[in-house]
């Protein structure tokens, strides 16, 4: 009996297997399919990046990095985006907290109409002016209660600079996406910044941008104030803070000297080692810009920087190296090669004592004339729960009619709503079209398809051809050509599904309905999905998204998934009309999931599309700004998008044009 039961065992599991390899045998890449899109994502990154390296030796080589620097700044600048006008502060001191030399001041302030900034100023005792310091924090809940924060803002106070550390969104008392009683409802600063990113990137702008005006609005306040000498002013900040020096330092000119921790290094180097990083490290097309994690302090320069790292921390300490030794030759061709250094201690990320103590050195030295060292003793901290500024720890559950970056996402949207509409009603088609081209940086190129033909095999009424189809600066992609035997075709439908077209060919049902009305059936795996889909180990689950590394990186090129995937869909409609048996028949596309948006995208601007059909998908970008923790929005996402068109103007468009 028991030989009996092993041998049933055995024959089952054979069949199991026989069953998996034949699904296999459906699949065509030959090489590690699901490193393909990534691997042609980098590849045109590192093609950008490779050209920005060129453009920087030459500007070393001919004595115009003036022009450099401008032509950096005017990109960042276009990057950024609209920012929010400037509007009375209505700053307020919520409570004092005296200390030995020094005093804590509870600063809140709107960086717009209610919308709260909540601080602390460290204010050194004694009377007149001080140089004005701003401290970004990084990615700690904590924020500007964190340990190594509070020992930097003392530290610097009680050598007689006056600082000003600002709590991020969704960091600290400023989280954005809150329940009812103003309770954060996702983990983490580097969460609620990736969602909130994505909403602010389909309405033009960024995370980026609004930690930027915050800062800016908070050097405003720290220039109102009596004892601040507006003529010395300078900024630093770690990992996430670093980042934000890095994007305020060009922007603000009013900064004389700064210090960026645990952040610079090479972009394409971090990516490679650690994928994109949330929502607040990086903005839409900076690749494409020609804009490098360095080109930031460049702008800069001449004036003082510090660079401050640990060699053994995540931050790619070779990468470190590079960036120094290309921002020396910067101030060097400059006549100002004393105004950069480098400052490595053997820990890792973060800004402990040591960094601490060459920070406060360096502005010393160029704000005071004074560059003798600094030495840290016991210097005593306080809990979260004293520096909080809002009475609830809360700005959403303190201040009624707080305006949080959801809601001004919203109102942005709204505001172009008839903008949109105008659009599609009064613009031809040629018109329309150029326009979405515009917006999108689409290649509708008409060039060769090439086709591999790896075998057929047979199933419910169809000869089933399996190919894979190479185009030009695109990835292959794979597809199945089921062709009814013994019917003459009627219409070509072209079936898109972001699970793959290998769960279509399994649906016996749909291809027997489809072969009684002798439909001609092209299955494909756009970039991204089916066989190429990435794999879920290099997708980190708290950035909500199952694809975000390539999301990330083609937002990074300025040619966002969406976008991409609607240039495979021209591909196959080009596959079609060189195929003898395809060429005369009306093309319908079906697709559902995140295909179909690039479906949509695609017959806007392709009249070979008779029709297309979208199912289990989003309907409007407004899905995503009113579900914020919705799964898989950067699978949506095209940086600018509502400033021009929604996805139901695609739909009315198509139609008005039928």
């Amino acid at each position: 009996m028991k030989k009996f039961l092993f041998a049933l065992l055995m024959l089952l599991a054979g069949t199991n297997y026989g069953r998996a390899q034949q699904k296999l045998r459906l699949n065509q890449i030959g090489w590690q399919a699901n490193t393909t899109l990534y691997n042609f994502l980098t590849g045109k990154l590192h093609d950008q990046y490779v050209h920005r390296d060129s453009v920087l030796s030459e500007a070393l080589d001919h004595n115009s990095l003036n022009t450099y620097q401008q032509n950096c700044r005017e990109r960042y600048i276009q990057l950024l985006g609209k920012l929010p006008q400037k509007t009375p502060l209505n700053a307020q001191i919520t409570g004092t907290i005296q200390q030995d030399g020094y005093h804590i001041e509870k600063v809140v302030y709107q960086s717009f109409p209610n919308h709260h900034v909540t601080a602390n100023l460290y204010v050194p005792d004694g009377k007149g002016k001080f140089p004005g310091v701003l401290f970004f924090c990084g990615h700690e809940s904590t924020a500007k209660a964190t340990l190594t924060y509070q020992q930097t803002a003392i530290l610097f106070a009680k050598h007689g600079f006056i600082v000003l550390s600002i709590d991020p969104i969704s960091q600290a008392e400023r989280y954005q996406l809150t329940d009812a009683e103003g309770q954060p409802t996702t983990h983490g600063g580097t969460t609620g910044h990736t969602l909130l990113a994505s909403n602010s990137n389909l309405v033009g702008t960024s995370v980026v941008a609004y930690q930027l005006w915050d800062n800016e609005c908070g050097l405003d306040y720290l220039c109102s104030l009596k004892n601040v000498d507006t003529t010395r002013l300078g900024c630093l900040g770690n990992s996430g803070g670093g980042t934000q020096t890095a994007y305020f330092i060009p922007y603000d000119a009013r900064i004389k000297v700064a210090s960026i921790c645990s952040y610079t290094t090479r972009r394409e180097r971090t990516l490679e080692l650690l994928g994109p990083q949330d929502g607040c490290q990086w903005l839409p097309g900076e690749s494409k810009a020609g804009l490098d994690i360095s080109d930031y302090a460049i702008m800069f320069a001449p004036k003082p920087l510090l660079i401050l790292a640990g060699r053994y921390g995540f931050v790619d300490f070779n990468g470190v190296k590079d960036v120094y030794r290309e921002l020396k030759d910067v101030y060097t061709k400059m006549h100002q090669g004393d105004k950069v250094k480098l400052f490595a201690y053997d820990d890792g990320h973060g800004i402990q004592i040591p960094k601490q103590e060459a920070a406060v050195q360096w502005f010393r030295r160029w704000l005071y004339n004074d560059n003798a060292p600094v030495k840290e003793g016991y210097l005593p901290t306080l809990s979260e729960k004293e520096l909080n500024v809002t009475k609830t720890g809360q700005v959403n559950a303190t201040y009624k009619g707080e305006e949080n970056i959801q809601d001004r996402n919203l109102r942005l949207a709204d505001s172009w709503k008839q903008h949109r509409e105008d659009l599609w009603k009064q613009l031809s088609q040629k018109e329309y079209r150029a326009m979405l081209r515009s917006v999108t940086n689409i290649q509708n190129t008409h060039s060769p398809v090439d086709v591999e033909n790896n075998g057929s095999f047979e199933k419910d009424g169809y000869l089933i051809e399996k190919l894979l189809l190479r185009k030009a600066g695109a990835p292959p992609m794979p597809c199945f050509l089921a062709s009814p035997k013994d019917v003459r075709n009627q219409r070509l439908i072209i079936y898109l599904s972001d699970k793959g077209k290998n769960e279509i060919i399994n649906n016996d049902s749909l291809l027997k309905r489809h072969y009684r009305k002798g439909d001609a059936l092209l299955l494909a795996d756009l970039r991204g999905m089916g066989e190429t889909a990435d794999a879920a180990a290099f997708n980190n689950t708290k950035y909500f998204n199952k694809e975000y590394r390539n999301a990330m990186l083609a937002m990074f090129t300025a040619e966002a998934l969406p976008v991409q995937r609607a240039e495979d869909i021209f591909t196959l409609l080009d596959y079609s009309k060189t195929n003898a048996s395809l060429k005369k028949l009306f093309i319908d596309v079906n697709a559902s999931g995140i295909a179909a948006e690039p479906a949509l995208i695609a017959a806007s601007l392709d009249s070979r599309i008779n029709k297309v059909q979208c199912i289990d998908s989003v309907k409007s970008f407004y899905d995503l700004l009113h579900h914020p923790t919705m799964k898989d929005q950067y699978s949506y996402v095209i940086a600018g998008v509502l400033q021009y068109f929604d996805l139901p103007d695609l739909e009315a468009f198509i139609n008005k044009h039928k």
